[in-house]
């Protein structure tokens, strides 16, 4: 009777320890098949119990190894030794040492979350931080969601960067795209919406002054065309004086109003008498050829055999070209 009493208890401690083992609660589950042991030292069923218990025991000592590898930032060391449990695990595929999977995958995602926090600084596009971004999604960690965070404030902080030096080159297209960028990752994000916001008012900005300078230089081009086919060329002097022989000569100068070079300027003008009445008209070419804004220009005529002793100029036209 009492011999049934033992197998029955040593059976039901079998049963508890295995539960607990199962659970997690490795080193009370080698507690209790000890105790059971000691009892049936011949129960070969607890001896295997023990030993399994004892080696996924081991193994999770040394998964608590990796994991303060993976606090004090040794990530090489930490992936290695996992590596080498991982293995183990594989190798001896007990219903046991699975349990240590989950602890297996928290340090796998913790190690890589590590490996991103360390990449972070040298990461300088967006399309980097993406990436990045991707590998986290998957990982529901409360790491990862701080990595996820910092990442999210780089994107930010970059597409705001990008963002400011294009619309300081007036590249207003680029800025918004830049930042569109951001947001596509970083949705909602209140600091980009109020930058983009900025952007497209500039942009406005910038093309209606834009436009009131074209619409400016055009008023200033038809003004400067007008004056240039109607007040381009300034009559500053002309006279007419007889010399020694008898001849007539007239003579004048010019000046140029206009804003272009202006050519083939031709004077005509008609010569009166004393009494005003008209006695002889004619063109003059002015010289030279090719008159520059401001520059002045000359002209002259010969008269022969005019009976008037006294004459005067008056200018009835004046011609020229625009270049």
């Amino acid at each position: 009777m009492y011999e049934k009493n033992v197998n029955e208890e040593t059976l039901a401690i079998k049963k508890e320890a295995e539960q607990a083992a199962l659970k997690g609660k490795y080193e009370k589950a080698e507690s209790m098949l000890s105790e059971a042991i000691e009892k049936r030292p011949d129960f070969t069923a607890l001896q295997q119990d023990l030993t399994s218990v004892r080696s996924v025991l081991v193994m999770n000592n040394d998964l608590n190894k990796v994991a303060e590898y993976i606090k004090n930032s040794r990530l090489e060391e930490a992936e290695t030794s996992l590596a080498t449990i991982q293995k183990q695990i594989y190798n001896e595929q007990s219903q046991l040492s699975v349990t240590l999977i989950p602890k297996v995958e928290r340090l796998t995602s913790k190690i890589t979350i590590g490996e991103i926090n360390n990449q972070l600084k040298h990461l300088t596009n967006i399309d980097e931080l993406a990436d990045k971004l991707n590998t986290l999604s998957g990982l529901d960690l409360k790491e990862a969601a701080r990595a996820r965070s910092k990442i999210n404030e780089k994107i930010v902080s970059i597409a705001a960067k990008k963002a400011e030096a294009a619309m300081a080159d007036k590249q207003y297209n680029e800025a918004i795209a830049t930042v569109d960028e951001g947001l596509q990752y970083v949705v909602n994000n209140e600091k980009l919406i109020q930058l983009k916001n900025r952007v497209k008012q500039e942009q406005q900005a910038f093309e209606q002054r834009q436009e009131e300078r074209i619409k400016h230089a055009m008023e200033k081009a038809a003004e400067e065309d007008l004056m240039n086919r109607k007040h381009a060329v300034k009559v500053l002097e002309v006279k007419a004086s007889k010399d020694e022989y008898g001849d007539i000569k007239v003579t004048g100068e010019i000046g140029s109003e206009a804003t272009k070079i202006v050519s083939s300027i031709k004077v005509t003008f008609e010569l009166k008498n004393k009494d005003d009445e008209v006695v002889k008209t004619g063109t003059a070419e002015v010289y030279p050829m090719y008159v520059n804004p401001g520059d002045k220009g000359k002209f002259e005529k010969m008269y022969y055999e005019l009976k008037e002793e006294e004459v005067t100029v008056n200018i009835t036209n004046v011609e020229w070209y625009v270049e």
